[in-house]
């Protein structure tokens, strides 16, 4: 599929399967404006540079950029140039060594094997509730300790005060 939403079906054949095509239901800003997101080797001008920065800057409010990268990452045949979820032919390069280097040569089979277990994992936390023991702890530890805290404040002088109080009775066998 290209930026611009029409098939192109040479394409589809060869893109890995294993990593599918993001799509989203509203254009995203690549659909948009392809223009902007063409990017060719040795185009290095002020004009080509100031175009990269606008597509990363709109690459990074994507919501499908995580994704975007994957594929483009997956099928470098099919994206030897233009800007894909904020990066150049030449970063996508890099970063596929480094997946080769991390994860093996068969780092797609790896990175598609663990986007499946997180998609299980999360689809089941969804449909398996707490078992009803699992439940009243829960309950017990909300009401013993309170809610969990949100923020780490940094301790007050009087806290500080009393757990080296606490600390210094535990260590002489003193009671507080």
């Amino acid at each position: 599929m290209s930026r611009t939403g029409s098939p192109n079906t040479s394409a589809l054949q060869e893109a890995d399967p294993r990593v599918p095509f993001p799509r989203s239901q509203p254009p995203t800003s690549c659909q948009d404006k392809p223009d902007l997101f063409a990017h060719e080797h040795g185009d290095n001008g002020p004009e080509a540079h100031k175009r990269i920065e606008q597509a990363r800057t709109l690459c990074a409010a994507c919501p499908l950029a995580k994704h975007c990268l994957k594929w483009a990452l997956a099928n470098p045949s099919l994206v030897p140039t233009g800007i894909w979820a904020g990066t150049t032919a030449r970063q996508r390069t890099v970063l596929r060594r480094r997946l080769v280097d991390r994860l093996g040569k068969n780092w797609v089979a790896v990175v598609a094997e663990t986007d499946r277990n997180r998609r299980e994992r999360a689809t089941a936390a969804r449909h398996t509730p707490l078992t009803v023991r699992d439940a009243r702890l829960v309950r017990l530890d909300r009401e013993l300790n309170g809610p969990m805290p949100r923020i780490r404040l940094p301790l007050t002088h009087e806290q500080q005060e009393h757990n080296r109080a606490r600390l210094t009775a535990g260590l002489t066998g003193k009671t507080v």
